[in-house]
């Protein structure tokens, strides 16, 4: 079972696709949040023959609904109104993703921190998104191994 995993965010959405067993997660892209956003993945979804996909779920420390959630959610809703039957959308915690999907840039004199290497890394930073849809749908995927 093929899983569509994204980060959203208002400017860039990161993409991640799972293996055909739905156990691992891998980076797949980022794309523009614009107009086209429904129908580009849509696109994929049907590409990739996608049965479930898994959308970070954005809330505070606490676990309360914030402002980007609500974006989320009026995504959701627009998705879901023009996907198939029987393709589910599932929401999954996504606190920590970004930094979890940026951790091996940290080390030392490392691209994460631009003073130690200038802007010239900043189109390096910014594929962080497609890591965190990553590590969104992993964090999916193994929630679901372990329920077996």
């Amino acid at each position: 079972m093929k899983h569509l995993g994204i980060d959203y965010g208002t400017k860039r959405i990161g993409i991640a696709i799972s293996n055909n067993e739905g156990t691992l997660a891998f980076p797949k892209e980022i794309l523009k949040n614009s107009q086209d956003i429904i129908q580009d993945i849509l696109d994929i979804v049907e590409y990739e023959q996608i049965e479930i996909i898994v959308i970070g779920k954005s809330v505070d420390p606490w676990g309360s609904e914030n402002l980007v959630q609500r974006e989320i959610n009026t995504f959701i809703k627009k998705l879901s109104y023009d996907l198939e039957d029987g393709i589910e959308i599932i929401e999954q915690d996504e606190r920590g993703s970004s930094v979890a999907a940026a951790s091996h840039l940290y080390g030392k004199g490392n691209i994460a921190n631009e003073k130690w290497t200038g802007k010239d890394n900043a189109k390096k930073r910014e594929h962080n998104d497609a890591n965190a849809a990553a590590v969104i749908l992993q964090r999916y995927l193994d929630k679901q191994k372990n329920q077996i």
